[in-house]
């Protein structure tokens, strides 16, 4: 008989999941927290600030400055007019210094003569003369005594050795054979008198009339030289030039039919003297803005102004891109007692000027602050400012109309190129453009080949009825 085991069934136990996950989604949870982490502090430690924005806003400033662009002419490097006259101011200086030396040994050598300082007075004219006599022999050698004032009738006293006569309108005075001669130039005066013999002195007598000068308003102070020879005695006058009066200005053409107004500007004088005179002689009414700080910045100014023509300072300020500037240029760094302290000096070297505009300036036409420190200079000596557009985002105007200064803008540069032809299309291009809105304003340099263009173009404007009119007519 077969016996049933009996069997126990054995219960078994689950096994355990281990806790904790996948080890590498632990680890990529870590990297997540360290990267968040990191950007969080960065953004919260990194803001922009003003500097940044700034040089954000520079940025794009760069694609509105002209002066990057090339629709700015170029700084001239000096044309050969300029460089001659720059070495022959520097050799007049060599000269005057080695004149001046020689000339002090001359008078220590000359110690031997007695100055005699003279002034004559009438009743409108004004002289005082400076006279050297000849020393006396060494035997009868006396120490003449200095006299404050005579006329040239008592230089011829001393000379003839008899009393000079009370002024009258003709003097006649009784002298021992006595020639006068005069000779003219063109700012000097010669006066020979020959002296008889001893013998012929005192048996011949003639009488000498001298007429007294007209007279003049303002006779400036007169040097009279005296020098004797055996027989002669020569007085040289030094006259002064005649003072230059300013010409009338030239008046604006009037055609039968007016098809534009047309105002010019040129820019850069003080640089180049000889292409100035061109445009002096064109007859025209132009507008001359003067560069401060240059060879020729006052001969510039004031034989414009002789002219009858219109100054105005030509300052040089900051460009964005920062080349090819002045020297001494307002920058936007600068404090605003610097800025001032500059503007005066550019006003007290063109005194002639009625207005301003910028030369280069692309950078500091866009600073707020920069402009009101200029305008309210300007506002104060009622000058107008003329914006040479150099930076399309320009803040001039807004500053102008704060502080109640005239404005005026420039519509375009016509000698971006140095050829001819192109200067003369240019300058066609504004007259045609005159046409078409009633006024324009554009702007030429003090160059040669520009001054060439405007010669050309100016009289064929005038035939078709192109009307050139002063700057400050367009101010507003």
């Amino acid at each position: 008989m077969a016996v049933r085991r009996k069997t126990t069934t054995r219960t078994r136990r689950p096994r355990r999941r281990k806790s904790g996950g996948h080890p590498f989604l632990v680890a990529f949870f870590f990297l997540f927290l360290i990267f968040a982490s990191a950007y969080v502090t960065d953004r919260m430690t990194n803001r922009p600030t003003a500097e940044v924005a700034q040089n954000v806003t520079t940025i794009h400033h760069i694609f509105n400055d002209k002066e990057m662009q090339g629709l700015v002419p170029k700084e001239d490097t000096g044309t050969p007019e300029s460089v001659k006259e720059k070495i022959k101011a520097a050799i007049d200086k060599v000269v005057t210094v080695k004149v001046n030396g020689e000339d002090k040994k001359l008078s220590s050598k000359k110690q031997d003569r007695t100055e005699t300082k003279v002034a004559s007075k009438s009743a409108e004219t004004a002289e005082s003369v400076e006279t050297s006599a000849p020393k006396a022999p060494a035997e009868t050698q006396k120490e003449e005594p200095k006299e404050s004032s005579f006329s040239i009738s008592s230089v011829i006293s001393k000379v003839t050795g008899k009393p000079a006569p009370a002024p009258e309108e003709k003097q006649e005075i009784v002298a021992p054979s006595v020639s006068t001669k005069e000779t003219l130039t063109e700012n000097k005066s010669t006066v020979t008198i020959n002296k008889p013999a001893p013998e012929e002195e005192k048996s011949t007598v003639m009488k000498a009339t001298l007429s007294k000068p007209s007279p003049v308003k303002s006779v400036p102070k007169t040097t009279v030289k005296s020098s004797s020879n055996e027989g002669k005695s020569t007085v040289t006058v030094n006259k002064p030039k005649p003072k230059t009066v300013p010409a009338a200005a030239p008046k604006v053409n009037q055609p039968a039919k007016v098809s534009g107004r047309l105002a010019i500007v040129i820019d850069d004088a003080g640089r180049d003297l000889d292409s100035q005179h061109v445009y002096e002689n064109m007859g025209i009414p132009l507008t001359l803005a003067v560069m401060p700080n240059q060879v020729h910045t006052r001969e510039a100014a004031s034989s414009w102004a002789a002219h009858g023509l219109p100054v105005i300072i030509h300052q040089p300020m900051e460009s964005v891109s920062g080349v090819g500037m002045e020297p001494k240029v307002i920058l936007t760094s600068m404090s605003t007692t610097e800025m001032r302290a500059m503007l005066k000096s550019s006003f007290s070297q063109i005194p002639e000027a009625i207005g301003m505009n910028n030369h280069q300036g692309s950078k500091a036409t866009i600073d707020r602050p920069t402009m009101d420190v200029v305008m309210n200079e300007l506002h104060h000596r009622n000058m107008f400012f003329f914006d040479s557009r150099t930076n399309s985002t320009t803040v001039a105007d807004a500053a102008a109309a704060a502080y109640g200064v005239r404005y005026a803008r420039n519509d375009l540069f016509v000698d971006n190129e140095a050829d001819v032809t192109y200067i003369s299309n240019m300058i066609r291009e504004g007259a045609n453009r005159a046409e078409k809105y009633g006024t324009y304003v554009i702007i030429g340099h003090c160059r040669p080949k520009t001054a060439e263009a405007f010669r050309q173009m100016v009289p064929k404007l005038k035939a078709e009825g192109i009307q050139f009119v002063y700057l400050s007519s367009l101010t507003k």
